[in-house]
């Protein structure tokens, strides 16, 4: 081992202090290390080249073009994230398979951000399969995915999965009528947080939950609209410990869709708008008027032209409830939340994906 002596200083006294240099070599070590950032194509040619060459903390950036891969984050905490945002960046999973898989036990610092997520094709999870993983899902556009018969998820399915989803669009994703079918689908042990998303012209359910007792899913602030189902829930065992909150369910088939109810298992339903549905309730009474859920046309800016921003007289303006775990301090468009939408000096959350900005 090799001691350094420090200098000599003016006066000609030796430093009393000596430096130890293996000790340095440690203390570098811990130091915080810079990301490395995988550019695509620029540094690897294809999006899943860049994962396998990424370890943990890297980043891949992933410039404007159409991808067509079928990916696995083969379990890597590392943030998988578009330069330009989904409408220029699209994964293109060639209606073959799943589009991008986390089976490996992925946590929330697996990150997929800022795609546009197109033509899966799967039974379980055609845009995304989640088998035992809880990565963060946020800012995409899901479009075209197909779900196979019989399976479950044609944006998203989660088995045993509890993923974070948020400000993502769900738009014209397909899948059958059975029970675990949706866009979005978990089941078994999953608690998944779904926030702040849009669901719309999906000809299936935007939200599906078979789940076991003692799941916690929190599914809240997201705005559907024309789906075959807005929300259904498989009320065989109790589900009050599934929060729905602040969310708008508008012109679709169903709006709420409860099966195999019985009495004191019903999911907590709490501030949510259901409007214009062809049946608001089913398999539920009508929740109209009870734990602040509404019945009234939420006056969107522009539903024809999929604007589902609030006008400035919209009852779902500073209608929500703040009991939502988890809540994001911004909404759909990054804006702010919580704002005092309606000036009575106590500021609430609006209902549904946008919050109102006076």
């Amino acid at each position: 081992m090799r001691w350094f002596r420090l200098p000599i200083n003016a006066s000609g006294a030796v430093y009393r202090s000596l430096i130890l240099l293996p000790a340095l070599v440690v203390f570098a070590a811990l130091l915080p290390v810079s990301a490395t950032v995988i550019h695509v194509p620029a540094d690897q040619p294809t999006i899943q080249q860049a994962i396998d060459a990424a370890v943990t903390g890297d980043v891949v950036v992933v410039s404007p073009g159409t991808y067509k891969e079928n990916i696995d984050f083969h379990g890597k905490a590392i943030k998988v994230r578009s330069m330009s945002g989904p409408g220029r960046t699209i994964i293109d999973g060639g209606n073959i398979n799943t589009v991008v898989n986390f089976a490996s036990g992925e946590g929330a610092k697996s990150v997929l951000m800022g795609f546009t997520i197109q033509h899966g094709s799967a039974s379980f999870g055609a845009g995304v399969m989640l088998l035992l993983a809880s990565p963060t899902i946020i800012g995409n556009t899901f479009r075209n995915n197909a779900e196979g018969s019989g399976g479950f998820g044609a944006g998203i399915g989660g088995n045993n999965a509890s993923p974070v989803i948020e400000r993502n669009t769900f738009l014209n994703n397909t899948c059958d009528t059975q029970f675990l079918s949706g866009v979005v689908s978990f089941v078994n042990t999953s608690s998944p947080l779904i926030i702040n998303n849009i669901f719309i012209n999906n000809p299936c359910r935007a939200v599906n939950m078979t789940l076991p007792t003692g799941t916690a899913p929190v599914v809240a602030n997201n705005t559907m609209v024309n789906n075959t189902v807005g929300v259904r829930v498989d009320a065989r065992v109790p589900t009050s410990a599934q929060l729905y909150l602040n969310n708008i369910v508008y012109g679709n088939q169903t709006g709420l869709e409860v099966d195999f109810l019985s009495s004191g298992n019903e999911p907590t339903w709490t501030n949510n708008l259901v409007f214009q549905n062809t049946i608001n309730y089913s398999g539920i009474s009508d929740q109209t008027g009870q734990n602040g859920n509404i019945s009234v046309d939420p006056l969107f800016v522009d539903v024809t032209h999929h604007n589902f921003q609030l006008q400035s007289s919209s009852p779902a303006i500073d209608a929500g409830t703040l009991s939502v775990p988890h809540l994001p301090p911004t909404d759909f468009a990054g804006n702010p939340r919580v704002v005092d939408g309606n000036g009575d000096g106590t500021a609430l959350p609006d209902m549904g994906a946008y919050e109102f900005i006076p």
